[in-house]
């Protein structure tokens, strides 16, 4: 880890640091296409590179595309009707900097699919709707669900080119694959008690807590994990749900708007039996936490994992998705007579809709 002669090494990457143009430039080494690992050998072909462009830049022959084909700027340089596949895949990319880290990630990772597909260096000309489909239909995806998940960020390439090139749209006529939903599949409240008493008996209290606060406010697992003491109005008996924590990341709501959710005496007292591990942390401190970290849950797979999935197998009852909880608070509240519109309400959901037509 360093800096020096405008070459930074950092954990996984090297990045070059230099002026063009009167702007600052910083480009990320590679080696066969991919970001240069910081060994010995990759740090001292950095710093050649480095002086390279220092005496081109000097010389007036420098041309970013020549060492940094992939990046941006590159292609952010190059005229529309010359840009290559790769190049419109990381411009539309650059259109998506306001996306949650790992939304984007996913993007990144569909769109380094395509280019292998498609060819990154291919014209957008080339890529004809006959092609397009052929590779489409050809490849071995392992899914439905995961076909039509590529497909979002490969329709935005297309669409960004076409604005600009005025072209037709290769992908008009594709259409996504499909397939079958999951259908909610809640536990009867007789079930629900035993895996509460179960987890309760068996395990940490702050696991009991988090369940029982899943099953009676039916929060999604993301948004638990984000709650804070300073959601809590202990006054009225409500939490504020304003965000969700996914792979470690808070973000906004899927729906992108904050709820108030009502709370029964059962999700207060778990609430209250959080206070001796996280309750001094302040009105910022997240209420939930992983016993065995003492840290906020990354996210909902260590719960699942380590105690419902084992708790459900115990007990004999059908193995489910933790999510399940949700739906298990819905069928409960319907169940129950609550007025539809107000279980949706609770759930985050912008109508009664929603409920009619799952549950």
């Amino acid at each position: 880890m360093g800096f020096r002669n405008g070459v930074e090494v950092r954990e996984k990457s090297i990045r070059l640091f230099f002026v063009h143009n009167g702007e600052r430039c910083r480009e990320t080494l590679t080696v066969a296409g991919k970001p240069a690992a910081p060994t010995a050998a990759n740090v001292k072909y950095a710093h050649r590179v480095a002086a390279e462009i220092r005496d081109k830049i000097r010389l007036g022959t420098f041309v970013l595309a020549e060492f940094f084909p992939d990046s941006p700027r590159a292609a952010s340089a190059v005229p529309v009707e010359e840009k290559t596949f790769g190049q419109w895949c990381e411009l539309w990319l650059e259109t998506k900097g306001r996306l949650a880290k790992r939304t984007l990630s996913q993007y990144t990772n569909a769109l380094a699919i395509w280019k292998s597909l498609l060819g990154a260096d291919s014209t957008m000309a080339k890529l004809t709707h006959a092609t397009v489909a052929a590779k489409v239909g050809s490849y071995p995806w392992k899914s439905s669900k995961l076909l039509n998940n590529y497909l979002i960020p490969l329709r935005g390439v297309f669409a960004l080119a076409g604005r600009e090139l005025k072209t037709e749209n290769p992908m008009e006529g594709i259409e996504n694959s499909k397939h079958q939903a999951a259908a909610p599949d809640p536990l009867s409240t007789a079930e629900m008690e035993r895996i509460l008493v179960d987890l309760r008996e068996r395990y940490d209290p702050r696991v009991h807590a988090y369940f029982e606060f899943a099953f009676l406010t039916g929060m999604r697992p993301e948004e638990l994990i984000a709650l804070r003491w300073g959601d809590v109005d202990w006054n009225h008996g409500t939490v504020r749900v304003e965000r969700a924590r996914t792979a470690g990341e808070v973000k906004e709501l899927k729906t992108y708007n904050a709820r108030d959710v009502d709370l029964v005496a059962r999700a207060v007292a778990a609430l209250q039996s959080m206070k001796p591990w996280t309750f001094m942390g302040g009105m910022d401190a997240v209420i939930f936490q992983n016993p065995v970290t003492n840290r906020p849950w990354h996210d909902e797979r260590s719960q699942r994992d380590h105690y419902w999935t084992p708790s459900l197998r115990r007990l004999g009852i059908r193995r489910r998705r933790a999510y399940q909880t949700r739906h298990t608070y819905a069928a409960n509240a319907l169940a129950a007579g609550v007025n539809p519109a107000y279980i949706a309400r609770q759930m985050g959901h912008k109508n009664a809709k929603m409920l009619f037509s799952v549950y």
